[in-house]
Order: structure tokens, then sequence, then C-alpha cells
């Protein structure tokens, strides 16, 4: 069983081996356990490292031009001297990466053909397959080329294939706005002595937009990191909190430039007065904030150099799909995105080397050849990666296959998911035993504060003496040790990286 982790650019030698020791520590006397058991004797999980990354031939890109400054305030990016220098950067970061003769081999039509190799090397007749995020491109990728050697395939998280690179990164900002207003905001609202953010979602969903553009900015680049795994959800809302206290200490400094005068002023600043720990944690997010709002009022030159992973997510990028190459069509579609997502657009800026490379490598395969296949596809509702619209686009022209979803949740990558309800039909599915409806709903873990709340409702304790409980899959049954199995899970997890736009 073959896993990808995504990326592009993502090695995934060794990701799956801390998924492996989770379920090899399976109790065997539960039927979950059993079942996981099982398919660690029925597979050898095999890890790979995709072109260009980990141990295979890396690729980077690099050149003695220096970078110019973009600024990518909601603001302040769209004047003709920004849009130039977004031109240029991406003009030159083309121009580094096709000096490498290795970059226009870098595509998911070769990888996929590297996967059918290794399938062939190892003996089986047929692929099966796990992939997360832009995983699920390339299996499906995988699929389309080689419908007859498809076995078992789960696409989790998963891109819109029907669609193109440049579409599924422009739906990037919107998701990220949608988590922040729909989940993020209500969460706040629900807890509001907890978080100290305000009573209702529209007080904090106006916290946001009240923030100065360059707060705005840092914030989102803090809060797209935080939007992939549910257990951030409450680190997600601190970091809001800790950009409005930066906003109100530099608004009151005579020269918020000052580095001194704002670390000391951080360092004074009370961000949440009912609690000493909370305190602390805000705090040391603000100060991380607040280095990189400096760092933005003092850019500095520096050459255009891209190490493996960026390299790899460029070509793969640039060489799968056609992107927009009128540069004035280009501006427009920034400009349209931007009031949609003003916190979560910027990345586009930093990503417009495919408008210079001179149209992809390859020729993608036509979804028609994946209808009649039995994939499995796992999907959360408000995935803020892969947008959960194109997952559902892509779901609904596949006819044969399956779908796990999980509601209210926002996790990228969520097998396993530590339930009764995910895991046991993605394990009988890769043990080949489909189940038979066309789609399963799953409800979504609740978040750590509902949780104690659940908690404190259900066993009558003081709110200050609850905790999380263990998620509804009963853990402690499934694996013998629970809180090791969810260690090493949750490392597998961070292993999982969103298709992301460069920052």
């Amino acid at each position: 069983m073959f896993f990808n982790p995504g990326g592009p650019g993502e090695d995934g030698l060794a990701t799956n081996l801390s998924l492996f020791i989770a379920f090899a520590g399976s109790n065997p006397d539960n039927p979950q356990g059993a079942q996981q058991l099982r398919l660690l004797d029925e597979y050898d999980m095999v890890g790979f490292s995709p072109r260009g990354t980990g141990a295979s031939t890396q690729l980077h890109c690099a050149t003695n031009e220096h970078a110019r400054f973009v600024e990518v305030s909601a603001s302040g990016w769209d004047t003709p001297a920004n849009i130039a220098n977004t031109h240029y950067n991406g003009s030159k970061t083309a121009e580094a990466c096709l000096k490498n003769p290795i970059t226009p081999f870098i595509n998911s039509e070769a990888t996929a053909r590297d996967m059918d190799l290794l399938r062939g090397l190892l003996g089986d007749q047929k692929l099966n397959y796990v992939g997360y995020s832009y995983g699920t491109w390339l299996g499906a990728w995988y699929a389309a080329l080689f419908p007859e050697k498809v076995g078992r395939m789960v696409l989790d998280s998963s891109t819109d294939f029907s669609s193109s690179m440049e579409n599924i990164l422009t739906s990037q900002g919107p998701a990220r706005q949608r988590l922040l207003n729909d989940v993020m905001a209500p969460y706040a609202a629900r807890h509001p002595d907890y978080f100290q953010l305000g009573a209702s979602e529209a007080l904090v969903r106006a916290i946001t937009p009240g923030l100065s553009p360059q707060v705005q900015n840092v914030l989102g680049m803090k809060l797209s990191g935080l939007g992939y795994q549910r257990k951030d959800a409450d680190q997600y809302l601190f970091a809001v909190s800790a950009a409005q206290g930066l906003d109100t200490v530099l608004k009151s400094l005579p020269d918020p430039s000052d580095e001194d005068a704002l670390e000391e002023a951080i360092g004074e600043h009370v961000f949440d007065a009912s609690s000493r720990s909370r305190n602390a944690i805000i705090r040391d997010i603000a100060e991380e904030l607040a280095l990189i709002y400096l760092a933005r009022l003092n850019p500095t030159s520096t050459s255009i150099i891209l190490g493996a992973s960026e390299a790899v997510l460029t070509a793969v990028h640039c060489n799968d799909t056609a992107a927009t190459t009128d540069l004035t069509t280009w501006a427009s579609i920034v400009r349209n995105l931007a009031p949609k997502a003003p916190m979560f657009f910027s990345g586009l800026l930093n990503m417009h080397s495919c408008a210079f490379w001179g149209g992809p490598r390859v020729s993608k395969p036509e979804v028609a050849a994946l209808k009649p296949l039995d994939l499995l596809f796992v999907q959360s509702q408000y995935d803020s990666a892969t947008y959960t619209e194109g997952a559902n686009n892509f779901f609904a022209q596949l006819p044969a296959a399956r779908r796990v979803y999980v509601s209210g949740d926002f996790q990228h990558g969520l097998y396993p998911y530590s339930d009764s309800c995910v895991d046991p039909r993605v394990t009988s599915y890769l043990l080949g035993e489909s189940f038979t409806q066309r789609e399963a709903v799953c409800e979504g873990h609740p978040f750590t504060q509902d949780a104690a709340k659940s908690s404190v409702v259900q066993q009558g304790l003081p709110q200050a003496t609850a905790s999380a409980p263990e998620p509804a899959s009963s853990a402690s049954q499934v694996y013998k040790d629970p809180q090791k199995a969810r260690e090493l899970i949750e490392e597998f997890k961070r292993g999982i990286p969103p298709p992301s736009l460069r920052r």
C-alpha cells in the first residue's frame, strides 16, 4: 500500500512510519483494533520520495537576481509598481527553475509512471494507494493513466482533478475566509469567557476587519498555517487575540518601527486578564507576529533561491496544467479575490511563476477513465486547503466512487480520525470490504472547549476542573496505549502539508 502525503514537494519516504507504529499498537481484543492489525498483516506500507524530493535527485532553483519587495496587504498591493514587482519575481523564479535540466520532468505524469514502475518492481498486479491533499491529484492522475491497475485507492482531502492547479490555489483564500467566519467565529462566541473575543459571532467577525492592513496580513499568514488541524483551533483563536493586542500596542507607539519599544510594550500589554497561562501563550504569539511585522517594514533584498520543496511545488504547478499568462487578466483575478479574502489572498502575489513558464509540459488525462472505479474519498466539511466545493465537484463526476464525509470539521488529512465512524469504513475498504451506500456522513469531533463544556454538563463538574474527553472512538480500547497512539497519529498528520501558496 503506497502512501503520498501531498505537497507537491513533500518527501513521503518515511511519513507513514509513525502510522505503522500507531496501528501496530492496536488492541487485538477490540474489533477496530483487530481490524487495524489485520491491515498491517495484509499490506506492507510503502513510502517513497517523489521526483525532486528527499532521497530522489532533488530539484533546486536559484539565481543571483534579487527578489523585489512586494506589498501584500489588501490596501497596498494594487499599484502598478507593486504588480510590476510581482511580475519580475515570477519571471525570474521561472527563469531560475527552467535553467535546471530536470525541471521539465518534475510533474505528476512522470511521478505517476514512477509509481507504476515501483508497483511492478514490488510484484503487485494492482496499485493500492492512500493519498492526501496533492496526493489525491497524483492518485487520480495514476488512475486515469492506468485504470486497469488500480486496486484500493483512498483519496483523502481531495483536490478537484477535473480542474486546474491554478483554480485549486485561487480557491484557498475564500476557503480560509469561510473557516474564520463560519467555524472559528462561532467557536469563539460559544466560549466568550475563555477566548475573550466577544459573546456573539458578529463581534468576533468584526475584529479582523478592524485591524490595520499590515497586521491583518501578518495574522493571515499565521492563521493559514493553523487552519489545517482541528487540534489547533484554540491556537487559531489565540492568534486572533494576539493580533488584536499587537494592533493596539502598535497604535500606542510614536514609532511602530522601534523594535525595542515594541518589544517592551508587548511585554507590558495584558492580552487576557482572566488567565495568566493564556496571557503568556497569547503574548508569545504576539511577539512572533511582531517579528514578521517588523521584517515587512524593513525588507531585505535576497537572491531568489528555492529549496527542493518549493522548487518541486513550483515545477509541478506549472508543468501539470495551464495557467493565466495574460498579466492584466491575472491582476484582475487577484483584484476579484482580495475583497473576498482580505487576509488570505496575498499568497497569489508570490506564486506567479507559471505565467512565465511557457505552458505545461504534460497533458492531464481525462476524468472519464475514473468513472467505473471503486475509489474512496474522505473529506471534511470546512477543509480550507482543498476547497470542499472542488472535492464535491470531482466526487459527483465519479458514479462508482464512495465517500466518507465528516461534518462540522476542517481537518485536512482525516484518516485515521480516531473514531468509530471514519476509521472502520476506510480500513474495511482497504481490506476489500466496500460499504454499500454512496456516502457515509460522520459527525466531526468537538473542538477542545466544546468537549470540555460537554464534560462539565455531563459530569456536573466545575468548569475549571474539566478537561476534553477522549474522542468518541474509545481510543483507550482501540489502542493499548492511547496517548502514544495519539502522538504518533499527530506526527503522521504533521507530514501532510496543504497544496499551499508560497508566502
